[in-house]
């Protein structure tokens, strides 16, 4: 069921600072990109990049401006999963989402660490390690100033972060033939292994578009601001990834060398230690403001959640001062840290993602479908063009992605995946038996 909007919850975005929260979101620039390049191969990151953005990135977008326009709730598409199948799947589709970026989020200070090898390739174990947790805590801190403070921060990033690879695409397109995206897939790859593993990482890449509904109650207007917002970031997203691939496959063609920050290797070959620092510089930023917009939103599910008793009452709990939810951000912060002290395989993270995203963009579209079919009533101030034909062609790509492409290119982690989806039903029984068990006075929690 719905819920009214809280008065506690401070509306801090708009269209600017909330494109620039999608920006630094989704993807804060091509690093963690030469994975793809390096075990897919340069034709096949190129492609993925595009069917990603196709079938995927786009649907994503557009149902998510639509059912924003007409739910503009905090929450965002958990609640529009529980308007259209009821109390159980909304609560599915908010766990899964919330334990997977869980995992997701903690990528980024193990990305930081790394690439922070650029300056010092020496850096022991327990110092990489403590670099991680600080970070964590950092910007925890700032998290607990509030949306405002955190949309602000992300315009910043997000120019940081583009200006250098503007330079660098700039200085290396000269170089481009077609030749520097052979081989289609990675020598010693099958085609469908090397076009699944580059289809994971697309995924990836846009994954989560329709996060950002989750603090609707935080936006100003959101009926209108999303659908400009996206207009923005979508092109800078695009591009941002697939220039940089395009160019750097043409100005280093040995693939299978390519590093783990091997963009700020290329920089310095295109322009001189000015640009290679400039990069990794960006890399750095990249990952801390990764961190900071996935702290923003993620620790928004149990808050919600929370609030309507369906998680333990403290995670409800909301700041005066700045309305941030601050034993979600602290307990976030634990995990976060625990995941950076012992975890490495960026790899293995990403994969076991996609198993999660299988089960939350199922109930996604369906909702969106369902909707479409039992709300038409809603006030859409946009709606996806084409009526039912477009609706269900803008379905069609991410069904097939997740039924087909989650199989064959995350088999790999596949009963891992499995046990991920089974933690959603397992937590909703754990919690409903603990929050509705009897108090003494015969009341329920």
């Amino acid at each position: 069921m719905s819920s009214p909007a809280r008065p506690d919850l401070k509306r801090g975005l708009g269209v600017l600072t909330l494109a620039g929260t999608i920006f630094i979101f989704i993807s804060s620039g091509p690093f963690g990109l030469e994975a793809m390049v390096r075990d897919g191969g340069p034709g096949a990151a190129a492609l993925m990049l595009l069917v990603g953005l196709l079938f995927w990135g786009l649907s994503h977008a557009l149902v998510a401006t639509e059912l924003s326009s007409a739910i503009p709730e905090e929450g965002g598409f958990f609640r529009w999963v529980e308007i259209a199948f009821g109390g159980f799947w909304g609560f599915q589709a908010a766990f899964w989402y919330w334990i997977k970026m869980l995992a997701d989020t903690s990528i980024y200070p193990i990305l930081f660490s790394q690439y922070l090898k650029y300056w010092w390739p020496e850096l022991p174990w327990w110092e990489e390690r403590l670099v991680r947790v600080v970070l964590v805590w950092l910007f925890v801190g700032i998290n607990l100033r509030g949306l405002k403070t955190g949309g602000r921060l992300a315009v910043g990033f997000t120019l940081f972060i583009l200006t250098p690879f503007v330079i660098f695409v700039l200085l290396g397109a000269p170089r481009f033939t077609p030749h520097a995206l052979t081989p289609l897939v990675a020598e010693g790859k099958g085609t469908v292994e090397g076009l699944g593993l580059a289809l994971m990482l697309g995924m990836w890449c846009y994954n989560t578009l329709d996060s950002l509904s989750i603090v609707a109650g935080e936006v100003e207007d959101p009926t209108r601001t999303y659908g400009r917002a996206y207009l923005l970031a979508i092109p800078c997203l695009f591009l941002g990834y697939l220039l940089p691939v395009v160019v750097g496959s043409a100005v280093d063609p040995n693939y299978a060398s390519w590093e783990d920050h091997h963009f700020a290797t290329l920089g310095f070959r295109l322009g001189g230690e000015w640009l290679g620092t400039w990069i990794a510089l960006g890399a750095l930023v990249s990952n801390v403001s990764l961190f900071h917009a996935a702290l923003m939103v993620n620790t928004r599910v149990p808050m919600v959640l929370a609030s309507e008793g369906r998680f333990p009452a403290a995670f409800a709990l909301i700041g005066r001062r700045y309305g941030a939810p601050w034993i979600s951000l602290l307990f976030d912060g634990a995990a976060y840290t625990l995941i950076a002290l012992f975890f490495d395989r960026f790899l293995d993270i990403v994969v076991w993602n996609q198993w999660l995203n299988l089960g939350i963009y199922t109930l996604l579209y369906l909702a969106f479908l369902r909707l479409r079919k039992t709300r038409p009533d809603l006030p859409r101030r946009f709606k996806v063009p084409g009526g039912w034909p477009g609706a269900l062609a803008i379905c069609a790509g991410p069904f097939l992605i997740c039924w087909v492409g989650v199989p064959i290119g995350g088999r790999g982690m596949a009963w891992q995946g499995l046990l991920g989806l089974a933690s959603g039903p397992l937590a909703y029984l754990a919690l409903w038996t603990l929050l509705r068990a009897p108090r003494p006075d015969g009341t329920h929690a």
